[in-house]
């Protein structure tokens, strides 16, 4: 059964009228599937649409749909998803420390469902073969957060929360218990 997340605007956005839930389930303890819900004023967003495929770098500086597994002892996992398919995926051994790209088995699978004011981006995400099987435990908290790249050129950040200051999708505010 999905659980349903609204995310919350960061305070710095500039005004728009968009709001954004994510819906996540776990049909297997090492397979994810995550949903992106967008609605309102989506032609206010660039939503790259070339079909592209395969691991991307730096994909955050565009529309970009984010999810974080944290594991207790610190260790945590981030995916970046372009509406492209592209697709990126880095492992953290503790807050922004000791960065490591890791590549996946099995490519993560996205499909775009968008009318006027809805844009429905769905992820399933698939961490067998990578190694790290404490990503199957159930004490895990995750973070989805998303960044927009807005028309006008300017960011919007969505996330479950925020601390204080700028956006910082790492920091444990926006990370909750599954």
């Amino acid at each position: 059964m999905p659980t349903t997340y609204t995310l919350k605007p960061h305070v710095d956005n500039p005004p728009v009228d968009i709001s954004v839930a994510v819906s996540m389930s776990r049909p297997q303890k090492s397979k994810w599937m995550l949903v992106y819900e967008l609605v309102g004023r989506i032609d206010s967003i660039i939503i790259p649409n070339e079909s592209l495929f395969g691991n991307g770098r730096n994909l955050w500086e565009e529309t970009c749909f984010e999810f974080f597994v944290r594991h207790p002892d610190g260790e945590y996992l981030e995916f970046n998803f372009s509406p492209t398919g592209k697709w990126s995926c880095f492992s953290f051994s503790s807050y922004r420390c000791g960065m490591t790209d890791l590549e996946l088995r099995n490519d993560p699978k996205s499909v775009v469902k968008s009318h006027a004011e809805k844009y429905r981006f769905e992820v399933s995400l698939d961490l067998d073969g990578i190694g790290l099987k404490k990503y199957s435990e159930p004490e895990l908290v995750i973070a989805i957060p998303i960044v927009l790249k807005m028309r006008d050129q300017r960011y919007c950040y969505y996330a479950l929360d925020f601390a204080d200051g700028q956006p910082d999708f790492h920091d444990m505010a926006g990370f909750r218990a599954i």
